[in-house]
């Protein structure tokens, strides 16, 4: 599943701090992370009733999915100075730098965003906690290096450094979320992918998306009967077969018409539907958008 997700726009603020600071950052519609090089810091949500400040170490990321209203300080606060006041200073794209205080600031921390893009996306950020934290101190040996070498790079500015840490922060951010869902309760969607013959009928869709799916064919791929797929997989996934198979090739289409320039009829006819207006239909509702619409957007940057 974490191959349909996708990780697009990340960009991040490689910030340096002399004394005790608090920083007020914007609600978001992309997701957010924050990750300590040096000395603890703490980070606290505002959406409605505020949470409880989560203590940072260095080494430690945390991912906030949904990005509301947070407070990112050196010690628990509830106010701060807003992040577009700071003196930012631009470093390449998608790459900034600030520096408040004297020459030697023991606070380093780098902010960002990405935005989680896929059908895997769209289900998993519904299910991912208020605040993922990848501690520094229980990573695995992958996890670790990538941190320390994200770490390393932040503190010199060698040649390609930005280029580098921005590779090295979507391997992070795709480290923090698999390595949720491997502790998570398996509940909702995740509950089907975790189990052994439902899961492997989802991957099975996932791999091979345009194939003429049926429940029978489905439920052979699980090993159990049509009633008893249809029975388990709608209680665990929470959509009928069918309609997942739907939903995830709609979305795979999305995806061909950003990136592979395809027509609305050569994606009519891979996915099997026999004309182009009905596939246009139940391309509009699984994704809320015509799928002309999708195209003329993908074709109109290039074209300028």
């Amino acid at each position: 599943m974490l191959l349909d997700l996708r990780l697009t726009g990340t960009f991040f603020c490689h910030s340096e701090f002399a004394a005790p600071w608090s920083l007020a950052i914007p609600e978001r519609d992309f997701a957010s992370f924050h990750f300590v090089v040096s000395r603890p810091s703490w980070l606290q949500l505002l959406r409605g009733k505020p949470s409880a400040p989560i203590a940072l170490e260095p080494g430690d990321l945390a991912l906030v999915a949904r990005s509301p209203r947070q407070i990112f300080s050196s010690t628990p606060r509830r106010t701060g100075t807003a992040l577009d006041a700071l003196p930012a200073r631009q470093l390449a794209d998608g790459v900034s730098s600030v520096h408040v205080g004297g020459r030697d600031a023991p606070w380093l921390v780098i902010c960002g965003g990405v935005r989680l893009g896929g059908f895997a996306a769209t289900m998993l950020v519904d299910l991912l906690p208020d605040v993922v934290v990848l501690r520094a101190a229980s990573a695995g040996p992958v996890v670790a290096h990538a941190l320390e070498a994200m770490k390393q790079e932040s503190r010199i500015a060698r040649l390609g450094s930005a280029t580098l840490m921005t590779r090295l922060a979507d391997v992070i951010v795709i480290q923090a979320i698999r390595s949720w869902i491997e502790s998570a309760a398996p509940t909702g969607w995740l509950a089907g992918l975790r189990d052994p013959q439902i899961g492997r009928a989802m991957a099975q869709i996932h791999h091979h998306p345009d194939r003429a799916w049926s429940v029978a064919a489905l439920a052979r791929t699980a090993g159990l009967s049509r009633s008893r797929f249809s029975e388990r997989f709608t209680a665990l996934a929470g959509f009928a077969p069918m309609q997942y198979v739907t939903t995830v090739q709609m979305h795979r289409a999305a995806e061909m018409l950003q990136h592979e320039r395809l027509t609305v009829a050569e994606l009519a006819t891979r996915f099997g539907y026999e004309s182009e207006p009905a596939f246009a239909r139940a391309f509009k509702r699984h994704v809320g958008t015509p799928p002309g619409a999708v195209r003329r957007a993908a074709v109109a940057p290039s074209a300028r």
